[in-house]
């Protein structure tokens, strides 16, 4: 599937996921899935007014809690700290603006700053407000024009007709994943009857192996569709930053990792006084193109990619590789980056100490 995908995104512009048998039957399952929560609220309240004792009180209360768990889940960011808005950082979101606007995409509401070598975009709440994860290390790895195009692939979520990122599908993915947690037998109980332990978790077993099997269908029916929306955002990429901007920023996503993971390393054993991020730019500066590309090989060789729902990253780039060269429709306005980085000052503290608290952590784990 991998290949013959590629193939076809090679040989002509990507496209949005249209509606065939498998995207049909990925809805179903999730209405299915979202109905089992209706179903078992409505069977707590029939058996309350219809057959109201003891046991159908209690039979009624434990359908109600499972309702309550595995209804759909919108998402929100009350619980998250370092949440920025627009009056935090004016010069990163009238960037972003910029993007969205030329993209026809719907204007980021939050920016939250991470610590993950990555980035990602989120619609939440019931408003469906859109949210970027802006991975600090990740962003700092990359020049400019790498930049914008990292934000306009990213953005691209909110138009490129990816099930997984909408209401019905996404939440079906999550609410299956709760429920198979849910059902998942723990350790042995020894305090109760062996055998009717053993009868329980048996049942349990069954119930989160059906519900795992439910989730991993509901994946491979969501699979093709998301890798062919994920190219259709790195082309989409590729017209807000150029198809070459693009191809290079998933470059960077396959070589800088190894220095960053070297340099929160070195940061922390040294207990170095100097900043961590001025130390990662230095170690970056320093890495020589053919280390650059023995990387790049070595990620090509292992097929790596951002993670199994995403095409492998050595095929997005060829595909971009092979696109006719472009002029960007967003650029970087002399001093922006400056701004942005001045703006989000609190956050790289913030992040670096989280960094090297991490690492140590790890370290006296082991």
């Amino acid at each position: 599937m991998v290949e013959s995908l590629y193939e076809e995104v090679a040989g002509s512009s990507a496209h949005r996921p249209g509606w065939d048998a498998a995207r049909v039957a990925s809805y179903g399952v999730a209405l299915c899935v979202h109905a089992l929560a209706v179903a078992l609220a409505a069977t707590a309240v029939c058996l309350i007014a219809l057959i109201p004792n003891i046991v159908t009180v209690v039979l009624a209360i434990v359908a109600a809690l499972i309702a309550w768990a595995i209804r759909p889940r919108f998402g929100s960011l009350r619980k998250t700290p370092d949440v920025r808005r627009r009056d935090d950082a004016p010069a990163l979101f009238g960037l972003l603006d910029r993007v969205a606007s030329e993209l026809g995409a719907r204007s980021i509401d939050a920016v939250v700053p991470s610590e993950a070598y990555n980035a990602g975009y989120a619609a939440l709440g019931l408003r469906r407000r859109r949210v970027l994860v802006l991975g600090l290390p990740l962003w700092e790895a990359m020049p400019p024009e790498q930049k914008v195009a990292l934000l306009g692939h990213e953005l691209a979520h909110g138009v490129n007709g990816d099930a997984r990122h909408g209401v019905i599908v996404g939440t079906s993915l999550s609410t299956l994943g709760r429920l198979h947690g849910l059902l998942r037998p723990g350790p042995r109980d020894h305090r109760q009857n062996y055998f009717i332990d053993l009868a329980v978790r048996t049942i349990q077993r069954a119930a989160s192996g059906l519900v795992a099997a439910v989730f991993v269908l509901q994946r491979a029916l969501t699979l093709r569709a998301g890798q062919r929306a994920e190219y259709l955002a790195d082309d989409l990429a590729a017209r807000i930053a150029s198809p070459a901007a693009t191809a290079d920023m998933l470059g960077t996503l396959l070589v800088a990792e190894d220095t960053h993971a070297t340099t929160v390393q070195q940061h922390m054993l040294n207990d170095r006084k100097t900043d961590y991020w001025d130390a990662y730019r230095d170690a970056l500066a320093a890495v020589p193109e053919s280390e650059r590309e023995r990387r790049r090989r070595t990620a090509a060789h292992r097929a790596l990619r951002v993670d199994e729902s995403h095409p492998p990253t050595h095929l997005r780039m060829a595909v971009l590789r092979g696109r006719p060269a472009a002029e960007p429709a967003v650029t970087m306005e002399p001093g922006e980056e400056e701004r942005i980085r001045a703006e989000l000052a609190a956050d790289y503290g913030t992040i670096a100490r989280r960094l090297r608290d991490d690492a140590r952590e790890r370290l006296y784990r082991h």
